[in-house]
């Protein structure tokens, strides 16, 4: 008897040919995405240590009934019209494993909790998903290399549905979005703020 076993190849770390800078398993399916690590500096500042994963991809989903959409499906490298975005923030720029419960303990303000957004027509929120208690979300820095201004890493999340959310989208998605095997390579971008 001959026995024949295949396993998936899972990535720790983005492969150089990758035309997207952030892949994930999303669920049972793969997900793919452009993103940028975003440090706002305020004025007289210095670019502090932490920075935000900012990720938008324009790959459907179900429901979906925006007018405005991509001309193709490009998981916005390039050109756009989101349909999704992530948000993970006060990352530190440094090797190391961070739990979102940790990272959302150095949060300043209430709007600065990891979430993933379904938009409409690229901007209106249709429905999004937030860090749940007891959850091991976490994200790890794996290499930051300041000459070329990249940061690279993982991410494995269970984000819950926000229910408060007034007329969102009652559609056919788990009431959990499940990231799995996530890996990024980004553009640290400075964005000095105004007075």
């Amino acid at each position: 008897m001959l026995v024949l076993g295949t396993a998936c190849t899972r990535h720790t770390s983005l492969p150089r040919s990758s035309p997207h800078n952030v892949v994930s398993q999303l669920n049972d399916s793969t997900w793919f995405a452009t993103g940028k690590a975003i440090r706002l500096i305020k004025p007289g500042q210095q670019p502090g240590s932490v920075f935000t994963l900012q990720v938008f991809t324009d790959l459907d989903f179900s429901g979906n009934s925006s007018v405005n959409r991509s001309p193709a499906i490009t998981g916005c490298n390039g050109e756009c019209v989101p349909t999704q975005s992530l948000s993970v923030y006060q990352i530190p720029l440094k090797k190391g494993r961070y739990t979102i419960a940790q990272l959302h303990g150095q949060r300043v303000t209430d709007v600065e909790r990891t979430n993933y957004r379904l938009l409409w027509n690229g901007s209106g929120l249709a429905k999004e998903y937030v860090n749940g208690k007891g959850r091991a979300s976490w994200v790890r820095i794996t290499r930051y290399d300041p000459e070329s201004c990249t940061v690279e890493g993982q991410f494995s999340l269970d984000l819950n549905e926000n229910l408060t959310i007034p007329n969102r989208l009652q559609n056919q998605l788990p009431p959990v979005a499940r990231f799995r095997h996530g890996v990024f390579r980004v553009e640290v971008k400075d964005i000095r703020l105004k007075e």
